[in-house]
């Protein structure tokens, strides 16, 4: 049997004889289960009369007010009338229904007019020609509109306000919800052929389309905000859906009660009506191993047309991946954002912070290029909404007004702080002061063993017990760390952190603080920062580091390195091989390019960075190692390169605190690597026409080979090839220095570097740092490429042209 609603009584009590009268011709309403009435009468002697009313208002569907002069002269009515409008806005599904029962002034009453009154027409209930003909009116009206109620399925207002509230906050004065900055996440599945071809799930459409569906996650990777979103949309498209917290699920054995109590706490109306409609969803989060819940679920897959199961990535893993009773259901991954996905998010927190559409693309560009140094690559950080927006965040209450994100040790050190607070280890100095001195001492335990972020139980116990006779840990503090949220895991015999990045982090924090017991292992990671694992460690020292020393190690191990070539100049000799391919090919391949969508660009170009991320592995990482072991110089250009990238986090972290005479040895240094790359390819011109002939007679021994073309014509056409690829180092090594020193504040360093060295080379870095650090291409920039045009005319420098 279906809920009553429950009926509220307004009135002053000089017509309770009215309200009697109305209320014994509702009996009939009350004994079919319709409504349910109360009216202040039912208040006991001795209780709180206020809190009385005011909360069976509150819990009130349908609020009856009996109109008569007498109702419209008491302050106490009026107050209801008030508490009762005021309750509608977090109650959609609240009916308020003036009855008029006496001749009266009501139309003049607030915006009673606005509302359906009863009896019919609001004919007042003494002007009928009976009083039962007027009272059988309002009872009709009552009973429509009360089974009508029934059927009006709203998300009630508090369960809105739990799907659309997010972790974060911001400095604008209006709360941020997730309609704010939700961007559709990147989710990916396989097809259901033979091919196993992975898919792409672009949309909600794309998402609801299967009727099983478990989606999967790592922790933080936005499983819950998309659970709750998804709900919040499938309702705006007004499709029947339920979001059930498997955390919250009870013991009890009824399990249509507890589907019956979370419907009454997300939805208005009738639970056994609702239940009766088709095409019915239901989403749950936070599944778990227990029995309970499989049985819970096995149980709505009876009454429920289509199912998502959210789960984290181990527990589905571990449990249900080959699980019988789940054969049915499509599997679809949460994978970390692509650079575009990336630049939406900023947009609309961007959006959202100025309460404008119009947003410059150099501020979402700086913003951009300055988190990406922070996560570096999904690998250390993955590049999950949630990352993304804790650094927005970490940053924005004290970020300079085009929100530059500089050093990225403080924001990491904010985002383990954090996660241990979520934990529910104590905000108190002393327990995070144990937690990071206990963490940063297992992060070494862990690089001396010499494995891959992990060590195995039996090593893990041993340094335990050391390190418990040498420090106190609480066992709460212990214990916070292995928690959901904290930063430390066992699985599989081996405990290893989290996230790679407090790894790196912890283990820099104990090199650092114990630099001199370790300067040879750094020294070391310096003269192999090609390899991967190295020059994460020596960036993340950076932030660490207060010792000057491994700076200079730093800058001197980069000057060294290729230092038999000459920085480049990219003067009319040197950029000659050039000259045919920027005269004749790419302008013609510009020309047909002029009316490209800036939007689709950049959309194209962040697909680019996203496909080279995407394609770096170990592996890769492995082959660079190898090649640097057979050649000298791919040993230098790879080291030179990761120096460039070590040297730019110390600008980064570092600008406030170096001396300007330093900083301009950094930027010198990190210039004329970038520059001596560059030389690699253009100090001598024979090497290309060398390659150029080799590869000729490759092509000329391939099944390719086109006879019908003069050798003359084969030789012109992969001189063009190779030049470009040539022209592409070229500018790619001076982008590399650029990009390395983009900081505002060095404006001055630079512009007084380049007049020193006064080269083509450099006046081309300067002008890109301008580009590079400026919000708008101003009057000023212009002034400097017109300079530049007319310093370096085409008929003497056609590669500047």
């Amino acid at each position: 049997m279906s809920c009553p609603l429950n009926l509220f009584y307004s009135y002053c009590h000089t017509d309770n004889e009215q309200r009697a009268a109305l209320e014994k011709h509702l009996a009939m309403l009350v004994r079919n289960n319709i409504i349910c009435q109360w009216h202040d009468g039912k208040i006991t002697a001795g209780s709180d009369w206020k809190s009385n009313i005011e909360k069976n208002l509150k819990e009130a569907d349908i609020v009856i007010f009996l109109i008569t002069t007498n109702w419209l002269g008491s302050e106490a009515c009026i107050a209801e009338w008030d508490l009762a409008k005021k309750l509608c806005k977090q109650q959609p599904n609240k009916l308020l229904i003036p009855v008029i029962a006496t001749e009266c002034a009501w139309l003049d009453f607030d915006d009673m007019r606005t509302k359906l009154v009863l009896p019919y027409d609001g004919k007042a209930v003494s002007k009928w020609d009976t009083p039962e003909s007027a009272w059988l009116n309002v009872y009709e009206g009552i009973k429509t509109a009360a089974n009508e109620q029934k059927k009006n399925f709203k998300l009630t207002h508090d369960f809105t306000v739990e799907l659309q509230s997010v972790e974060f906050c911001s400095t604008s004065s209006k709360e941020i919800v997730l309609d704010d900055i939700f961007v559709f996440p990147n989710l990916r599945t396989y097809s259901d052929k033979i091919d196993g071809v992975e898919l792409e799930i672009d949309n909600i459409d794309e998402l609801v389309a299967h009727k099983y569906q478990f989606i999967i996650g790592e922790s933080q990777s936005g499983k819950t905000k998309l659970s709750a979103w998804l709900c919040l949309e499938l309702h705006k498209k007004g499709i029947p859906c339920l979001y059930f917290d498997l955390n919250q699920l009870s013991n009890s054995k009824d399990k249509y009660k507890e589907l019956k109590n979370v419907f009454s706490e997300q939805l208005t109306g009738n639970f056994d009506l609702w239940m009766e409609q088709g095409d019915k969803y239901i989403i749950f989060d936070n599944l778990s191993k227990d029995n309970k819940c499989i049985d819970f679920i096995k149980y709505t897959e009876k009454q429920f047309n289509k199912f998502f199961i959210f789960s984290n990535k181990d527990i589905y893993k571990s449990y249900f991946i080959d699980d019988e009773r789940f054969l049915e259901y499509r599997e679809i991954s949460i994978k970390p954002f692509c650079h575009y996905k990336q630049e939406e998010i900023i947009k609309k927190w961007l959006k959202f912070k100025s309460a404008s559409s119009d947003i410059e693309h150099s501020l979402i560009d700086s913003i951009e290029n300055n988190i990406n140094s922070i996560i570096i690559n999904n690998k250390i950080l993955p590049r999950y909404p949630f990352f993304i927006l804790s650094i927005l965040q970490t940053y924005e209450s004290f970020m300079p007004e085009n929100l530059k994100i500089t050093a990225y040790g403080h924001c990491y050190q904010a985002l383990i702080v954090a996660r241990l607070i979520k934990s529910g280890m104590s905000q108190e100095d002393s327990a995070l002061e144990s937690a990071f001195t206990f963490c940063s001492r297992l992060a070494f335990e862990i690089y001396i063993k010499g494995e891959e972020q992990v060590i195995n139980e039996f090593d893990f116990k041993i340094f335990y017990e050391q390190y418990s006779s040498e420090y106190i840990i609480k066992d709460s503090v212990f214990n916070r760390l292995f928690s959901e949220y904290g930063i430390l895991e066992k699985k599989h015999g081996k405990i290893k952190f989290c996230i790679s990045y407090s790894f790196y982090y912890f283990l820099e924090k104990y090199l650092t603080e114990n630099y001199n017991e370790n300067k040879e292992k750094i020294s070391c990671m310096v003269k192999s920062s090609y390899a991967r694992h190295n020059s994460l460690i020596l960036i993340f020292t950076i932030h660490h580091a207060n010792d000057i020393s491994i700076i200079d190690e730093i800058l001197t191990h980069t000057i060294c390195v290729i230092d038999d070539k000459t920085p480049a100049a990219l003067s009319k000799k040197e950029t000659s091989i050039f000259n045919d391919l920027l005269s004749t090919i790419l302008p013609e391949h510009i020309e047909n390019s002029e009316n490209t969508n800036i939007e689709d660009e950049r959309k194209k170009e962040r697909k680019y960075r996203t496909q080279h991320e995407n394609g770096l592995d170990e592996n890769d990482e492995t082959s660079v190692e190898k090649l640097a072991s057979k050649s000298d110089l791919l040993n230098q250009v790879f080291q030179c390169n990761k120096n460039i990238e070590i040297l730019s986090q110390i600008l980064k972290n570092k600008t406030g605190s170096l001396k300007k005479k330093k900083l301009a040895e950094i930027v010198e240094t990190i210039c004329d690597a970038g520059l001596r790359m560059a030389s690699v390819m253009l100090e001598d011109h024979n090497e290309i026409e060398v390659a150029v002939k080799f590869v000729y007679e490759q092509y000329k021994d391939s099944d390719d080979y086109d006879k019908s073309k003069l050798e003359s014509h084969h030789l012109n056409q992969i001189r063009n090839i190779v030049s470009f690829r040539v022209m592409i180092w070229v500018l790619g090594c001076v982008e590399k220095a650029v990009g390395a020193i983009n900081k505002p504040e060095l404006k001055d360093i630079i512009c007084e570097i380049v007049n020193e060295k006064s080269t083509p080379a450099y006046d081309l870095i300067r002008y890109f740092y301008l580009l590079d650090t400026c919000k708008i291409f101003d009057e000023n920039l212009k002034l400097e490429l017109d300079f530049m045009l007319k310093n370096y005319p085409s008929d003497r420098d056609i590669f500047f042209k």
